[in-house]
């Protein structure tokens, strides 16, 4: 394993020192995509696995509840994950634009999760996730829909096919659409390519939760979603490429984020003008480019 990184800078306006995590308050929401094709549904193939790994994310904060260590975890699954959950403000109109929404908007919680499908386009610059119900848009993109981190989230882990493209990180698609100068969110971890789905999904989520309560957040989605593919199935091009992507002002802070961030040690990162991409070096996927190493 080759853990690459590689970073982007941009400019931007200067800004009041954002709030350490310790000063948030501590809620997870979770999205297990699962149903689709059906009456009133998105079209895609369903995989119950989705609203298992969903659980096993829950579950987990839920045990920190219990503990006193976390205050809120709720969790939308199917036909309850909406594109207007997803779409901030600046993106749409008022009625579309509920990513603040108590207890359900993906900018209510500190930390998400979802399992969907996903896909690209490096021509837009784009990533999107299929959402559970027809009734608005099918998919939520990143550049049409989302402005993350003006509500309170700071960590997205997306359980997604080509949900972090490193060509659409490469030209800046993630940096300029996901976040401000001013935004709270710092972590987004994805998938370069397709990434492939079964029960064992269900066990790494459980061992990567469980692990990342203080430190490690982006490290250790890498080493749990990682999968180098032998070739004995004879198909080409097959690795699941996990991606752990950091906004924020200096490298060394995207760093610290990504290597000692955890749920309850969320490092600040400043403000959100340069992003670092993490990866694991020749890492080959289907419906991605072959990571440089």
């Amino acid at each position: 394993m080759r853990l690459r990184k590689q970073t982007h800078q941009w400019t931007g306006a200067a800004l009041a020192l954002l709030l350490p995590a310790a000063a948030l308050a501590n809620e997870t929401h979770v999205y297990g995509i699962a149903n689709f094709g059906g009456p009133g549904q998105c079209n895609a193939e369903s995989h119950s696995v989705h609203t298992k790994t969903a659980a096993a994310f829950a579950n987990y904060f839920t045990s920190l509840i219990s503990s006193g260590l976390w205050t809120d975890v709720r969790t939308l699954n199917n036909s309850t994950a909406r594109t207007d959950l997803w779409t901030d403000a600046s993106k749409g109109a008022a009625a579309d634009a509920k990513d603040t929404q108590l207890n359900a908007g993906v900018d209510d919680a500190d930390v998400l999760f979802v399992h969907t499908h996903g896909g690209h386009s490096e021509t837009n610059l784009r990533s999107w996730l299929v959402m559970g119900t027809n009734a608005d848009a099918c998919s939520a993109v990143t550049d049409t829909h989302m402005s993350l981190g003006n509500g309170k989230l700071n960590i997205a882990v997306v359980k997604a096919c080509q949900s972090g493209d490193y060509q659409v990180w490469k030209q800046g698609g993630y940096r300029t659409s996901l976040v401000t100068p001013t935004s709270g969110f710092s972590m987004w971890n994805a998938f370069h390519g397709d990434s492939s789905c079964g029960s064992f999904v269900t066990d790494y989520v459980k061992r990567y939760v469980a692990n990342s309560r203080g430190d490690g957040a982006g490290e250790n989605w890498i080493d749990e979603a990682y999968d180098w593919d032998d070739g004995k199935d004879d198909v080409a091009d097959n690795d699941d490429c996990p991606v752990s992507i950091v906004f924020g002002e200096t490298k060394a802070q995207r760093v610290a984020m990504y290597e000692a961030g955890g749920w309850r040690d969320r490092k600040p990162t400043g403000r959100k003008i340069a992003s670092t991409i993490f990866y694991v070096g020749g890492c080959d996927p289907s419906s991605g480019q072959k990571l440089p190493e």
